[in-house]
């Protein structure tokens, strides 16, 4: 009897155990998140980047609604709180707005370095507070546009002759002197090494290539397919061009990277970042460690995938020797 009493209690042990397990499994299947669930979270995010796409490339300022129409839908849908956030970096950054929608040239920008890089932030138009939401700050003049001069296509005498090379609504193009001359906050740094002069002259050739007005066969962007932010756009890459990309690529055929990641970018004061979060802990809310895990993972690529003007500007291989700040 003892022994078909212990053999019961046994039996009963482990069948319990069993169900027990086959619950637990049933249950923890049913909060992963699917192929149709990621495609549908993925495409909602691409949503709001293809509006910050625009952003960087026209001056609409229909824009701005449409990006926080995206940012309320998605805060509704996942919890999160987008939309919050881009309201505060909205009231502070058209509390600086000047009563004009323009500044006046800053007619003492030099213009006398071949390969001399240009960084741009604060713009005055509201579609700026969509950039600036996204981007990291780390310096006074919140830079996220960037070009490079090439001395032999300047014109001292007519400034509207395209001569720095950086994307535009395409791709990779030119912007003129005048066109930086108007921005609200600039930088200008010039090589903190020795440039050989006909290297320079090479690189900016080929870049020609990619900005020539009749080569339209790119697109803008940080990300492949547009706004896919899983899809980071490498620095080598031909089709997908953005501005400070444009500059780095000139450098780069020299030898110089100018991509500094540097320790004092905070890429977490980023709505990039805001958006990634938003996006693992929506996808893998069952698992906070993971989302963390994969959001870390995510942002170490970013880093090292994407050059920033930021970036740029605290390059030890770079030197400032203008800057002017109109719109802090």
């Amino acid at each position: 009897m003892k022994s078909k009493s212990k053999f019961l209690v046994c039996f009963s042990f482990i069948f319990a155990t069993l169900i027990l397990f086959l619950c637990f499994s049933c249950t923890f299947e049913g909060t992963t998140d699917t192929n149709d669930d990621i495609k549908e979270l993925n495409g909602e995010l691409a949503v709001i980047f293809d509006y910050y796409s625009k952003a960087m490339t026209q001056n609409d300022p229909s824009i701005v609604k449409d990006f926080e129409e995206a940012l309320c839908k998605f805060d509704e849908k996942y919890g999160s709180n987008l939309a919050d956030k881009y309201h505060r970096e909205y009231n502070e950054y058209t509390s600086r707005l000047s009563s004009g929608t323009s500044y006046p040239a800053l007619t003492d920008m030099p213009f006398n370095i071949d390969g001399t890089v240009y960084l741009s932030g604060g713009d005055s138009g509201v579609v700026s507070s969509v950039i600036s939401f996204v981007s990291p700050k780390a310096t006074a003049g919140k830079y996220y546009h960037g070009g490079s001069l090439d001395l032999n296509k300047f014109d001292p005498t007519n400034l509207n002759v395209p001569s720095i090379q950086t994307a535009i609504t395409k791709g990779a193009g030119y912007e003129t002197a005048q066109d930086w001359m108007v921005k609200a906050n600039v930088a200008v740094l010039k090589p903190a090494v020795v440039v050989n002069s006909s290297s320079l002259d090479l690189s900016q050739a080929a870049m020609d290539y990619y900005c020539d007005p009749n080569n339209t066969n790119m697109q803008y962007g940080f990300f492949a397919n547009y706004v896919n932010i899983f899809n980071l756009v490498t620095k080598e890459d031909n089709y997908y061009w953005y501005c400070t990309k444009v500059v780095w690529r000139i450098y780069n055929k020299l030898g110089i990277d100018l991509d500094s990641n540097s320790s004092k970018i905070d890429w977490t004061t980023s709505g990039l970042y805001d958006m990634v979060v938003a996006y693992y802990y929506a996808r893998y809310f069952y698992n906070w460690s993971l989302a963390k895990s994969k959001i870390n993972e995510y942002m170490q690529q970013a880093r090292k995938t994407i050059v920033l003007a930021e970036e740029i500007y605290f390059s030890p291989y770079l030197v400032k020797y203008y800057e002017q700040i109109r719109n802090p």
